[in-house]
């Protein structure tokens, strides 16, 4: 744990600055524009990228220890860098050229990388209406994403979409680019400043080398990745449930006439509360480990040239352990969230404490792949060995 413990030592600092201000952010939603600046000029941002490129060098593993001690400051600063991490860990494992090299410098400076994927839109599943098409002045890319997180944030934006033979490519845009339009208006319950609203490409001109070919099927970590990225903060969430519920009782003077001790904090039923929700944050932590080493595996292994079905062989265990995990992390998460609200009488609702905020954001964290879904694929895994999805899309019955 050493390594991880000097990472999260490293960012300590910074950390607490950014989460100074992360409940009066919730109750005006003030969207965290300074405090990404701030993660970005602290090297954050670049913490996985390559040393020999400039950047932190570090493994998946530590990465998710870092999102969660972010997540404990401040959730939505974890989830919304979850594509940036995500294009971060592709573009390390893609094959050598000079495109790569590129696009690493490019993050080692500092850039930034959003998400357009999903979309409300008539596209059936595993297809999408977006598209890329060529034009007397080259490539235009049009369409309408939503679900877009991180792309208020971002520099570049990676776009899914469909060329015109109908394959799946990943386009590379500037956010700033002309037909660009980044929408804020994402009104989920939780995780309210991520950014996760609507982003609108109008006859974008995109870069031939900013395109790359979609590979759907072959053996990849990138599914567990980017779940583990919103499991981070979800056990981000349950550790600043313990810190919020101590600090209360800790600062709490009134008490019942039928309490069972003269304070809060020396009362038996309020201790045995504030050990349960350490024990089921301990769960959480505990499982978020144990499925995030496998990564470490998967990236060494692909980095020394492991491909096939030897790389699908890796693959499929971290693909179950963050299936798992999720079955721990979540319901463990979500219970403590509750059950917080037994450390206080109706103070402890007071808007002003914004103690609700734990509750939603980890609902709107737990919402993005239900978990009835990956308990039902461990279950198949068990009984039939079939394979837990490695990834999905979404679209269109």
């Amino acid at each position: 744990m050493t390594r991880v413990t000097d990472a999260v030592a490293r960012f300590t600092a910074v950390f607490d600055d950014v989460g100074r201000d992360a409940v009066a952010r919730e109750l005006d939603r003030r969207l965290p524009h300074a405090e990404v600046t701030a993660l970005r000029d602290a090297g954050f941002t670049r913490v996985t990228v390559p040393e020999e490129f400039g950047g932190g060098g570090e493994p998946p593993s530590v990465l998710f220890a870092l999102l969660a001690e972010l997540g404990r400051r401040d959730p939505n600063l974890a989830q919304l860098l979850r594509s940036h991490f995500s294009f971060v860990d592709r573009t390390i494992l893609a094959a050598p050229s000079a495109e790569r090299n590129r696009r690493l410098e490019m993050l080692a400076g500092g850039a930034i990388v959003g998400n357009a994927t999903h979309e409300r839109s008539t596209a059936k599943v595993g297809s999408l209406s977006t598209t890329l098409t060529a034009s007397p002045d080259g490539l235009r890319l049009d369409g309408t994403k939503f679900y877009s997180t991180g792309t208020l944030f971002a520099d570049v934006v990676s776009v899914a979409a469909q060329d015109e033979d109908g394959a799946l490519v990943a386009a590379l845009v500037p956010t700033a680019a002309s037909g660009v339009d980044v929408v804020d208006d994402w009104r989920g319950f939780g995780q309210r400043l991520t950014g996760s609203g609507t982003t609108v490409f109008r006859s974008v001109r995109v870069d031939e080398r900013a395109v790359s070919r979609r590979v759907v099927g072959g053996p990849s970590h990138g599914g567990a990745f980017v779940q583990l990225v919103l499991l981070a903060a979800v056990a981000g969430i349950g550790r600043a449930i313990v810190d919020d519920a101590v600090a209360f009782v800790r600062n709490r003077t009134r008490t019942y006439s039928h309490a069972s001790a003269a304070t809060a904090r020396e009362d038996p039923l309020v201790q045995e509360t504030i050990g349960r929700l350490s024990g089921l944050s301990f769960a959480a932590d505990s499982a978020l480990t144990a499925a995030a080493a496998g990564v470490d595996g998967s990236v060494a292994a692909q980095r020394a040239g492991v491909d096939g079905d030897d790389l699908r062989e890796i693959i499929a265990p971290i693909e179950a352990a963050t299936a798992r995990a999720q079955l721990v992390v979540l319901p463990s998460v979500l219970e403590a969230a509750t059950l917080l609200f037994e450390v206080g009488g109706a103070s402890a609702v007071d808007t002003g404490l914004a103690l609700d905020r734990h509750w939603r954001n980890a609902r709107t964290l737990a919402s993005h792949n239900p978990v009835a879904f990956k308990a039902r694929a461990i279950g198949d895994l068990l009984l039939n060995d079939s394979p837990v999805p490695g990834w999905w899309s979404t679209g269109e019955a």
